[in-house]
């Protein structure tokens, strides 16, 4: 995703993931934001990143995707348009078993002029043969494209990647 110091991110669903670490490591002015519809997951995320979260660095709400709206305040945090440089979604399968309407309108609108939209699945390594079934790419893009994104697909052994631009 290339995290730059002063992005400011977004995740969908990162549970209490090292993704909240690993990500939040890279920033200095930036902060990281991670939205999960799982109250435990939430806790959990509370309870292993207090520091992170103490440093102002990392905000975590409880709260859906699809429950997510523009100007409203959830736990704290305020999402207006254009609050985002990036937003990250692993192994959610939203995007990919329904037609995402109105969710992808929201992070389109959340993303600032140059941000992306990263859509990652699978588990493994990228130099591992591909055992598993995957998402299908090209649903993926045409829901995307449906919402005003342009994308692109990365695959790598089970690993799929998927960066989307609004237009």
């Amino acid at each position: 995703m290339d995290v730059g110091p002063a992005d400011r991110v977004l995740e969908i669903g990162p549970g209490s993931s090292d993704s909240i670490a690993c990500i939040s490591e890279r920033l200095d002015d930036g902060h990281y934001v991670g939205i999960d519809r799982s109250a435990t997951a939430i806790a959990r995320a509370v309870k292993r990143y207090a520091a992170l979260i103490d440093s102002g660095r990392v905000r975590l709400a409880q709260v859906g995707l699809e429950e997510l709206r523009l100007d409203h305040t959830i736990d704290g945090i305020a999402f207006a348009p254009g609050d985002f440089d990036k937003v990250l979604a692993v192994n959610v399968n939203l995007f990919w078993t329904k037609q995402p309407t109105a969710e992808l309108a929201v992070l389109r609108q959340l993303l600032g002029p140059d941000g992306t939209l990263n859509l990652f699945y699978g588990y493994g390594s990228p130099d591992a043969a591909a055992t598993s079934p995957k998402v299908p790419p090209g649903k993926l893009v045409q829901h995307l494209a449906a919402a005003d994104f342009t994308a692109r697909a990365i695959v790598a052994g089970d690993l799929l990647g998927i960066i989307a631009r609004p237009r």
